[in-house]
């Protein structure tokens, strides 16, 4: 479990290039926060409430060190 040799080097070597998605459901983004996968919160500096999770974060090297849905 965990990360595989070279994952985040050839991620590097690839720009660090990422997809954005919409969750499928509002319960599977609260699994997603729920299982400790890194989050981003909102500041508060627009009209999203201050501290609300709007973006998580996925790849394959947290595979087991994650509580996974």
């Amino acid at each position: 479990m965990g990360q595989r040799p070279g994952e985040r080097a050839a991620w590097r070597e690839r720009g660090l290039a990422v997809s954005v998605r919409t969750a499928a459901s509002q319960g599977g983004f609260e699994a997603m926060v729920a299982a400790g996968l890194p989050v981003v919160r909102d500041a508060g500096f627009t009209e999203i409430e201050p501290g609300s999770c709007t973006f998580v974060a996925d790849a394959p090297w947290l595979a087991g060190r994650v509580a996974r849905p």
